[in-house]
């Protein structure tokens, strides 16, 4: 398995266009991404990205930021790590941007990992 690097970081937030007004006019951070109807936004921090995630129940340990790591291919990542013995607890989804999966840690944190979607030119 190749890690290419951090693909974003994602912050859980209750009140979703606060939160994007926040990053894009206080912070001024570009913003690169916005769906309104699945309340999901990047911004554009430099050498990673924020995404924010608004809206639904979230549960209390749901909040902690967690790391994405991009990979090539998530298929042959998700081999592997069966094969290691790693706790996938939430399978391959499609994201609206690729496809990611989610992983526990020894200490129980959620690690995700990430293939983005090929978008052709033009």
């Amino acid at each position: 398995m190749k890690i290419l690097g951090t693909d974003f970081v994602t912050y859980y937030v209750g009140n979703f266009h606060a939160a994007v007004m926040f990053y894009r006019d206080t912070l001024g951070l570009p913003l690169k991404t916005y769906r309104d109807r699945d309340l999901w936004a990047e911004f554009d921090c430099g050498n990673i990205t924020l995404a924010l995630q608004g809206g639904g129940d979230i549960m209390p340990g749901d909040h902690a930021p967690r790391i994405v790591l991009a990979v090539p291919d998530l298929a042959a990542a998700q081999t592997e790590l069966k094969a290691r013995g790693v706790n996938i607890v939430r399978p391959p989804q499609d994201d609206g941007d690729g496809l990611q999966l989610e992983l526990l840690d020894p200490d129980g944190n959620i690690v995700v990992l990430h293939q983005r979607a090929v978008v052709p030119p033009g």
